[in-house]
This record gives C-alpha cells, structure tokens and sequence, in this order.
C-alpha cells in the first residue's frame, strides 16, 4: 500500500511516498481503507519534531479520516467489509498515521460515517471538531454568554463558532478580514479584523461589556491578553498554550483550560448529532492529493486557510 513516511524529520518535504506492507488488524482492531485524510496543525509539528508524541522515525503521520472498513479483527464486534466510517487516531504515540491507503485502529476509536457527508467533508471533521467539542465541554457556555474566539475561521474555529453558537452562545470572532463573510454565515455576531491589534480590548467596546469567556486557538499570546477584558468568575481555553502572564487568571478567580484533543466513539457521535441535526457543517478549504501532501502542509503552516485541508486518498 501507499504511505507518506517521514524518514527524518524536517520540513514539509520530510514525507515521501512509499509502499509499505498493507496491515492486518489486532485483535479489537479493524483495518480501515481511507478514502480522505484531515490535515491539521498537529500533523505538521509531529512531521517537524515528532518527540513530544513519543514516536521516532519512520513513521506515518495524519489522525483523522474517512474510508470504508476492509478487515475486522477477533473482538472488533458490529463492523463488517464495507462500512463506512471515520475515525480519529492519537496524536501522540501513533506511528502509522492516515496519510495511507490503509490504516489499523482499535474499533472504540471509529463511528459511523455520517450519510450526509461525503468522504472528503468527513475526513475534515474528527479531529478539528472533536478539540471544539471538547473545549466546549470545558468552558461550558450557557445561553446569552459572550466568548471571543481568536482564530474563528480556522479548522478548529469555524467549528467551534457553530458549536457555541447551537449552545446559544453569542460569538465575538477574530480572523483575517476577508473571512468576515464565513463566520458571520457560521453565526458570529460581532467580527473583528485581528490584523488591526488589541482585539480583546475592541471586542469588550463593540459588545459594551466584559467577556463570559475566551477560546484561543492560535497561541502567539493572546489568552493572556484577553484576560483583562473577562469577567470576574469567567473561563478561558487553549488548545495551543498557556504561554505569558496569566496573574491576572487568579486576582479575577478566571478558570484556565488547557486541552489536548482525546479521540473516542462518544465525541464521534456527538459530533454525528450535530451534522444530523444542521448544528454543524464542514468547511473545507481545499482538496489535495495524498502525493500533494507538502502543498496541504505548506498551507496549514502559513495560518491563512479557512477551514480544513483534505487530503483526497482514494475515491
């Protein structure tokens, strides 16, 4: 089979094509054949450094896909060749990643393809949405509450909009001007260029009061500086770091959450929900080739996507 492997990490060129022998499945496991891969920030650090998910070379990177179960394993109960499904792989300790044709996993870590989604639209979802569900699930937003979103049009972001939002959460977002139209689409109320500088001052100004809460999800210190516009008592996440002074975190009692995506069929299925219901569509920025895999890298590294690269693998 087909696999991007990094012999030696570096940049996007790190990953070149090779045939590797196709795997069979453990026990518990299935061998999933993938129709499309999800391309994220995390791909690209592990291609770069992959040290701190405990994983060394040769290895195959890419966590989230869509794709059709080719073999069961002894114990992997209620699939069968064919179904279609989608899945989400750890970002740590995996050395035999999506950017394949095939790919072993444990079975708890695949769901249901949903029906309304074609292979490419799943594939830009497991990972991206299940970090926005979990973060959700952290800073717990209820009805009326404001949140600031730096990075709202991102993979993460513009699923993460949708989200609040269908929790009936109002949304300040932040991106690059020319993705205003996107995310009002997606439900922000208020949208703020976040080239034109103190976002989180200008959100409290447009809003007339303070934040409930805060999601960064860029880094580059913007949680700490949008501690200053939170309300006593409110809450801010991260899924890239808790990085400069976050003093003021304890003088206004603001819980920090950090989060680290954790794959399982539950949050695949929340996730299948929200599709169902209309809470949650997919967007996606452009489709690559798995051979074209540097050009998806290149792109998710320069930060001015919208939405989800997706690698097309087969199909």
């Amino acid at each position: 089979m087909r696999a991007l492997v990094v012999e030696q990490p570096g940049g996007p060129e790190a990953m070149g094509l090779r045939q590797l022998p196709e795997p069979r499945p453990d026990p518990g496991q299935v061998v999933v054949a993938v129709e499309a891969a999800g391309v994220n920030p995390v791909d690209a650090g592990n291609r770069a450094d992959p040290s701190w998910a405990g994983i060394c070379p040769p290895y195959v990177v890419g966590y989230e896909l869509a794709g059709r179960v080719q073999a069961v394993g002894a114990g992997a109960a209620g699939w069968r060749p064919g179904d279609a499904v989608w899945g989400l792989l750890p970002v740590r300790g995996t050395r035999r990643g999506a950017y394949a044709e095939l790919v072993a996993l444990d079975a708890a870590l695949i769901g249901p393809r949903p029906p309304r989604l074609s292979a490419v639209q799943a594939a830009s979802l497991p990972l991206a949405g299940a970090t926005a569900v979990q973060l959700l699930d952290r800073l717990d937003p209820r009805p009326g509450e404001w949140v600031l979103v730096h990075g709202a049009a991102g993979g993460v972001g513009s699923l993460f909009v949708q989200l609040a939002r269908a929790r009936g959460a109002r949304v300040v977002a932040s991106a690059s001007a020319q993705r205003a139209p996107l995310l009002g689409e997606l439900g922000a109320e208020v949208f703020l260029d976040r080239h034109a500088g103190e976002v989180a001052r200008r959100a409290r100004r447009a809003i007339g009061q303070e934040l409930d809460m805060v999601a960064d999800l860029v880094g580059h210190g913007n949680l700490a500086a949008s501690l200053p516009v939170v309300r006593e008592g409110g809450r801010a996440g991260s899924i890239v770091e808790l990085a400069g002074d976050l003093e003021l975190a304890v003088d206004r009692n603001i819980t920090l959450h950090g989060v680290l995506v954790r794959p399982s069929r539950r949050v695949l299925g929340a996730l299948a929900a929200a599709v169902a219901e209309g809470r949650l569509r997919p967007v996606v920025d452009q489709v690559l080739d798995l051979a074209d895999a540097a050009v998806a890298h290149r792109r998710v590294e320069s930060g001015r996507g919208q939405g989800k690269v997706v690698l097309q693998v087969a199909g």
